[in-house]
């Protein structure tokens, strides 16, 4: 339920013009989060955890972000 929020949260960070787009997104994202919410609450046997297996992802896209860094000698 976390991620579409989270698309939500950003897309109202955009301070260009996103036209018919930006509603969209919310649109779809809110109705993504409902029917997550559902499957959590009523179909707990069919729940996906996206955010461990999406979380594990971008963890590891980080620390391999920071490896290049450090190594590069770019790093603080």
């Amino acid at each position: 339920m976390a991620w579409p929020l989270f698309w939500v949260f950003l897309l109202g960070q955009i301070d260009a013009p996103v036209g018919i787009v930006g509603p969209m997104v919310v649109a779809i994202a809110l109705l993504v989060s409902a029917e997550r919410i559902h499957r959590a609450v009523w179909v707990n046997h069919r729940y996906w955890f996206t955010t461990w297996r999406w979380g594990r992802i971008a963890a590891s896209l980080f620390v391999i972000g920071m490896v290049l860094k450090l190594a590069t000698g770019q790093g603080a």
